[in-house]
């Protein structure tokens, strides 16, 4: 193992605290992992290991608190943010469900009039605080409101989100002090956690009311209360008072934004990567660990660097510079995995209701004095700003920016060229339909793209991901298509706007490999082909084996021919000499050699089978399936479709979904055979019988959830959520 850099500073000191950046470039600078001696904490401070340990939360788990002091972990256990799954997501689903974005429509009018007002007011005066009189606004008044606390416990939700941060960090003078704000919180909860307390309509209430139906005891919905003491009050104050300064400095990007509007929903993304309000975090390490080649023992701490993440120049090109049309739709300034902040989807409709109404008013920003710091242990804010605004001649006209309706996820995108890639095989090259560049991909990366109103499919990108510009497909025309490949064939013309969905890596490629087997069968080139190009960049050594039934039915053979004789092609009418020997080919499984497969099923379970047949391991085995072979038999059932009203029978061999549609209920669908999830429905009563390869062994068993396009019933009745 590499030796392991080691740094004697005290991480949460005032020095630091106040300018931090140095800290962080020259931890960027030690190495991946940097041992923090004071502390006795692994700490994280570049983007691709921050971003490692948060996606694998049995291995680096909140269960054990996510503090430096042992004394905080005993008192927090068992909160949403000191939990793993599956408690985590049960206690998350209760209180997430009002901050989703779909369900903030009920509140958005009444944040966007309080933001327009606020920013009336303030634009009359001129002169301003922007962290008293602006920043904090909203979270203290409208959110305040919309959690339903009884008064006493409003007017201290900024003092106890505060305290819970400092209580994250290591022992010092902020968290000793923050010890008795935190007991004055739970004498709140034991007090007041009882719904008779709380504001009728409010979400904290809505805890009591679900919370129980969902297997929650009347303790636990008290405490979990808490989960609205953070969520868009310090991470949306600490954003809106940095982004006021970052336009202050760069009011070139202040003119950016007023000349494109629609550039604000970027922008804020970028001001909360560059702005970072949590600092760091630790997650406790159950086993013996490696990460980027470091031993890492279990029952020790790593400490996971958001803030310095967000600035690494091996993520980012000048990772300092604040630019409102950067691509960042993957910083960590919210966080990632299953611990992604609660209310980031509140705090991105505030900070769009303040800054569209700011957009419509002002000029200039200008700082008139220096700001002050807010010693937090884990949040970076201000708590000083003195601001002045130079105010446009008239109110401008901009476009609603921020809706509630999850359209973010979705990408206006046109064909701009489409051709023959092989026998039935077309390729379609998608450019962006506005100015902002598409997002990037890695390879083995997918996309969903919209064929027509509830019908999405899934394709994989095919092309080099380090490179910019167009996406790439390939669809191979199914002659049992159900109306993914037809339509895409026959109606996808040069010009035609399209949605897709960004970039998923559900088939990574594992960079770190020694030799990488890439097994391609058919249509299954299209994610092997952004493999391959991804490996010969990086220098990495690895073999393609492409199968098909004719030289004719082989796509972009012209792109493989750069690969030289690390590409091999076996034709099922071609010489017996060249016939995919998969035993040959398997015949030396090592640790450090991984297998990744894509065709038929039936050819991917010929390839899986001889390797597991000759003991390669499973981690080293990946897979990207079309599809599970479906089996739409067994007994009849009911269905009650709750939402609609409506109740159908499904009889052996039809699939829930078409009986939906068929009673003129909406479904969205994609995969239609249960790879994919989009169709995933909730269960109200009944008992599925899970037919997919979606859904883990857990959902599964909870047997709250069914994917309509595949799966069946246990029981006479299925009553759906739909």
């Amino acid at each position: 193992m590499k030796d392991l850099p080691t740094l004697d500073i005290d991480f949460y000191s005032d020095e630091v605290i106040a300018d931090p950046f140095p800290v962080y470039e020259k931890m960027r600078d030690m190495g991946p992992v940097v041992y923090l001696s004071r502390h006795d904490v692994y700490a994280l401070p570049r983007y691709a290991e921050t971003s490692e340990v948060l996606r694998q939360p049995h291995r680096f788990i909140s269960s054990k608190g996510v503090s430096l002091i042992p004394e905080v972990n005993e008192i927090l256990i068992g909160s949403t943010l000191n939990s793993d799954p599956p408690q985590h997501d049960l206690t998350r689903s209760v209180t997430s469900e009002p901050l989703w974005p779909g369900a903030l429509h009920v509140v958005e009018d009444r944040i966007r009039d309080a933001a327009d007002g606020l920013v009336d007011t303030l634009a009359k005066r001129r002169t301003f605080d922007a962290v008293k009189d602006f920043a904090q606004f909203l979270p203290v008044t409208i959110v305040a409101e919309l959690v339903g606390l009884p008064d006493g416990g409003r007017e201290n939700m900024l003092k106890w989100a505060s305290a819970t941060f400092n209580l994250f960090g290591s022992m010092n003078e902020r968290s000793r002090a923050a010890f008795d704000d935190l007991k004055e919180l739970r004498d709140f909860l034991d007090e007041y956690g009882r719904p008779e307390k709380l504001k009728p309509g409010g979400w904290a209430k809505r805890i009591f009311e679900i919370g129980p139906e969902r297997g929650l005891s009347y303790a636990t919905c008290a405490q979990i209360m808490r989960d609205y003491i953070n969520p868009s009050l310090d991470s949306t104050i600490s954003t809106a008072g940095q982004m006021i300064k970052l336009f202050a400095e760069n009011p070139d990007q202040w003119d950016k934004l007023r000349a494109e509007p629609l550039l604000l929903t970027n922008a804020i993304e970028e001001a909360v990567r560059l702005s970072a309000p949590l600092r760091a975090m630790s997650r406790y390490v159950v086993e013996d660990s490696v990460i980027a080649g470091y031993a890492i023992p279990a029952d020790s701490r790593v400490l996971v660097m958001f803030a310095s993440a967000n600035r690494d120049p091996r993520k980012w090109d000048d990772p300092d510079r604040f630019d409102v049309t950067r691509d960042v739709h993957d910083h960590v300034g919210f966080g990632q995995g299953v611990h992604m902040c609660l209310g980031m989807h509140l705090a991105r409709l505030e900070l769009t209701a303040l800054f569209e109404a700011l957009l419509r008013r002002v000029k200039r920003f200008e700082l008139t004095e220096e700001p002050k710091v807010a010693f937090n242990n884990s949040i970076r804010a201000f708590s000083y700003m003195p601001t002045r605004i130079e105010l446009l001649d008239e109110i401008a006209d901009i476009p609603q920016i921020w809706t509630s309706n999850a359209e973010d996820d979705w990408i206006d995108v046109t064909v701009s060229r489409r051709t023959p890639a092989a026998t039935d095989i077309l390729a379609l090259e998608l450019t962006s339909a506005t100015r902002a560049p598409l997002p990037p991909f890695g390879p083995g990366d997918h996309i969903d793209v919209q064929i027509q109103s509830g019908l999405i499919r899934q394709y994989s990108l095919a092309g080099d991901p380090g490179l910019e510009g167009p996406y790439r497909l390939g669809v191979l025309l199914d002659p049992d298509s159900r109306g993914g490949s037809a339509r895409v064939h026959g109606d996808f013309a040069v010009g035609k706007t399209v949605r897709i969905g960004r970039p998923r890596a559900n088939f990574p490629l594992n960079m770190e490999a020694d030799h990488s087997i890439l097994f391609a069968g058919g249509i299954g080139i299209t994610p092997m082909l952004s493999m391959a190009y991804a490996l010969d960049r990086a220098g990495k050594s690895f073999e393609l084996h492409y199968s098909g039934r004719s030289a004719d039915r082989l796509a972009f053979t012209d792109e493989l021919a750069r690969f030289g004789d690390r590409v091999r092609y076996h034709l099922d009418d071609g010489p017996r000499a060249q016939m995919l020997d998969v035993g040959e080919v398997l015949a030396s499984p090592t640790a450090r050699t991984h297998v990744y497969c894509c065709g038929p099923n039936g050819f991917m379970d010929f390839v899986i089978h001889a390797a597991e047949k000759r003991g390669w391991a499973t981690e080293n085995l990946h897979l990207e399936r079309f599809g599970a072979e479906v089996n739409t038999d067994g007994a009849p059932f009911t269905v009650v479709a709750a939402k609609s009203g409506k109740t159908f029978e499904v009889a052996p061999g039809e699939r829930i979904s078409e009986k939906l549609i068929e009673n003129g209920i909406e479904v969205a669908m994609s995969c239609q055979s249960g790879v994919c999830g989009t169709c995933v429905t909730k269960v109200l009563d009944g008992m599925p019988d899970h037919r997919d390869m979606v859904l883990t062994d857990l959902e599964k068993a909870s047997n709250r959830q069914i994917t309509v396009c595949c799966s069946r019933s246990k029981t006479k009745k299925l009553v759906l959520d739909i």
